[in-house]
């Protein structure tokens, strides 16, 4: 079961991940390219759709990574897992006080 629970949660997390680079890396780029105003549209658009989900996907990434940290305590590795929780739960603060007031905005 332990096993599972990991496999869920590392492949939940890295989508996450995997979408924040992408828009960080590749939207963004292809955004700036597009002429006159078409890139403040396509932002705003992207942000109310991703605004819709990113709450909910990384507050049940948090839950799966604290579960497993729970479930995983005297397996080797439990340290990193709540290190891992730890950073995402940094990501989750500095999201809500920084990144949604500009998002916000936009």
């Amino acid at each position: 079961m332990l096993d599972a629970l990991e496999i869920v949660t590392t492949v939940i997390v890295g989508l996450l991940v995997g979408v924040e680079f992408s828009v960080a890396f590749v939207i963004n780029r292809i955004l700036d390219a597009l002429p006159d105003d078409s890139a403040q549209l396509g932002r705003s658009h992207g942000g109310r759709m991703l605004g819709a989900l990113m709450p909910f996907w990384y507050i049940g990434s948090l839950v799966l990574s604290a579960i497993w940290a729970v479930a995983g305590w005297g397996e080797g590795g439990a340290g990193l897992v709540v290190a891992a929780g730890g950073l995402l739960l940094l990501s989750v603060v500095m999201s809500l006080l920084m990144l949604v007031p500009i998002n916000n905005r936009g």
